[in-house]
This record gives structure tokens, C-alpha cells and sequence, in this order.
């Protein structure tokens, strides 16, 4: 039996993790992002909307009255002086470690400098990214349990979609057309049970569910939306059939026209054909692909149970108060 914490959104109060890895009994985890990846050089990279929200979003905003005519001088000093970028140089340095493993997509809210060094050459004990070159599968007696994939960052349906990986600057990230049609060739038996992870929630992004039923995963682990408690749905709780399909038909003329310029990569192609392609007769896209988007790590979590080749879900939440 394995069980997974699922988590979202530490926003750097990483030792989070291991504390409800201790409480819940979990194997390892998986993380929908908002991670906290900065590093000590992150402050001088932040634009000043990223810094005012560190600020806004910590419990010390009653100290402060910041807004946008705050000087970047000024945002730095409080958010150096509460620590508010968070406890990941920790781990960076091996001051501290994760007690199991962790497989985490990057949130909107990170340095993409950090996640850079990550992907070319810095090793965190236990922390594994999951990403377009990153695909892992879990095996219980020399027979496939599951995959595990995911691709973090925001997802746009601008012409950031076009921009070249990893993208981001100021402490924000988007994912690209190309990762996905990398990760697309990551995933060779589409059939197999398999866990996807995203950022932000399938529901609010019809192009992307539309690019990720292709995929086929059972499980679309997210987070991103804040709400104080696990939300756990599937197309067929929500929509009639033909509400899903009209949902799901959304505009891709700004890809198109990036196509006939010959400004799309061939893995950014395939991602594109992809979207373009029928959605299957068949309705396990509908009925059969659970999305679970997760609380802030402070609000909440999951556990996610395998065993014998079936799965069953645990949600856990502080509430609030009405």
C-alpha cells in the first residue's frame, strides 16, 4: 500500500511538509506548486507587485501600509526582515531536509532563476521536479502502479504560450505550448493509470483541459484557487455532455496564425495538433478523469491511497469559520 500527501501553495513554509508527512503516515508526496523556490539572491529579481504580495500575504500586513507607490527598497527590508521568501535556502544548503520524497510542479509564484539552476545542476535530498523532462512511474511487483507527470507554472492562453522554456521573469512563470508536446512524448501508454499535475485548476482553463484529455490521466492533482477546502469533481459532476464540448471549443486562431509563421517549435506543433485533434467518443474523459484541487497548504490536504491497483481519496481541511 502507498500512501501519497498531497499537497499545494507552502509558498515557502516548507517545513509544512514534513510535518504533515509525519502526521499522515505518507510513502511521499506530491506538491501542485506555489512551492516557495527562492533562493537568497530571489530579492533582487522580484518585481515589486511579487514583493507587495509576499508582504500582503504574510501574517505581518497589519504592520504595513503598502501599496503600489511603496518603495522596492522598502518591500525588500520587511521581506528580509520576516523571511518571507521562506525556508527553501535551507534545503539549498542541506540545513534541512525532507523526510520523504517529494515530487513538485513549480506554482506562478516562484524565481524561475531558481527553478533554472534546478533543472541544469542543483540537487535538493528528496525533492524531485516534475516537469517536460521529468516523468516518473512507480512499479509493485514488476507491474506498473502508476505514472506520475506534471508541468507547473501559469497557464495563459496568450502568446506567452509561444515563448521558449522555462519562462517567467520577476518571480512569475508560465508554462508553453512546447513543454507540453515534450511531455506528450513523456507519456508512451496513455491507457495506464497515471497522475497528472498542474498549477492551476482545470476548470478555470478550457484550452488546457482541452490539450489534457488527450493525455487521459485518472487523476489532475491542482491548486492554485485558495478555496479552504479539497474540491474533488469530474466533467460528468458538472456538465451535461454537450455543455463539457461547448466548453471545450474555444478560439485557437492566436495558435494558428504563430503556426503559419513558422514561429512554433516541433514539440509546440504537436501540442497544437493535439488540441486541434477530435475529443474521443468514448466519455472516460467525462466520467473517468477526477480532478482534485487542493487548499493552501495552510488550509488543508489530501492522501491519496494505492493498493491492489485501486485508489481512495482522504481530504482534510482546518474549515473556516461563517
Amino acid at each position: 500500500m502507498r500512501r501519497i500527501l498531497l499537497i499545494s501553495d507552502t509558498h515557502g513554509e516548507l517545513d509544512t511538509i514534513n510535518e504533515k508527512i509525519l502526521q499522515t503516515k505518507a510513502d511521499f508526496v506530491i506538491h501542485a506548486g506555489d512551492f516557495g523556490f527562492y533562493d537568497e539572491q530571489s530579492l533582487t529579481r522580484l518585481n515589486p507587485r511579487e514583493l507587495r504580495l509576499l508582504v500582503s500575504h504574510s501574517p505581518f500586513w497589519r504592520q504595513y501600509s503598502i501599496d503600489k507607490q511603496s518603495k522596492r527598497e522598502e518591500l525588500i527590508d520587511i521581506v528580509r526582515k520576516h523571511q518571507l521568501l521562506g525556508d527553501f535556502p535551507d534545503y539549498i544548503s542541506g540545513k534541512k531536509q525532507f523526510t520523504a520524497s517529494v515530487y513538485s510542479v513549480w506554482g506562478n509564484h516562484e524565481d524561475v532563476q531558481v527553478l533554472k539552476t534546478l533543472r541544469k545542476d542543483l540537487k535538493i535530498h528528496n525533492l524531485h521536479l516534475l516537469d517536460e523532462n521529468h516523468f516518473y512511474e512507480f512499479h509493485h511487483e514488476d507491474k506498473l502502479e502508476f505514472s506520475l507527470y506534471g508541468l507547473g507554472g501559469n497557464f495563459l492562453a496568450t502568446n506567452k504560450l509561444f515563448d521558449k522554456p522555462i519562462a517567467g521573469n520577476g518571480g512569475k512563470v508560465w508554462s508553453t505550448l512546447h513543454q507540453f508536446g515534450v511531455l506528450y512524448n513523456q507519456v508512451k501508454n496513455k491507457n495506464d493509470p497515471s497522475i497528472f499535475v498542474s498549477h492551476v485548476s482545470p476548470g478555470k482553463e478550457p484550452l488546457l483541459t482541452r490539450l489534457m484529455l488527450h493525455f487521459m490521466p485518472n487523476f489532475w492533482i491542482s491548486g492554485h484557487m485558495g478555496a479552504p477546502f479539497a474540491c474533488v469533481w469530474n466533467q460528468f459532476t458538472i456538465h451535461e455532455m454537450d455543455e463539457a464540448l461547448d466548453w471545450l471549443q474555444i478560439d485557437t486562431t492566436f495558435i494558428e496564425e504563430q503556426y503559419k509563421l513558422g514561429h512554433l517549435s516541433e514539440d509546440a506543433i504537436l501540442a497544437y495538433n493535439i488540441i486541434k485533434q477530435d475529443i474521443p467518443k468514448k466519455d472516460d474523459w467525462f466520467k473517468k478523469m477526477w480532478n482534485i484541487n487542493l487548499p493552501d497548504a495552510k488550509d488543508g490536504h489530501a492522501v491519496l491511497t494505492v493498493e491492489d491497483g485501486r485508489f481512495s481519496l482522504e481530504t482534510y481541511s482546518n474549515g473556516f469559520r461563517v
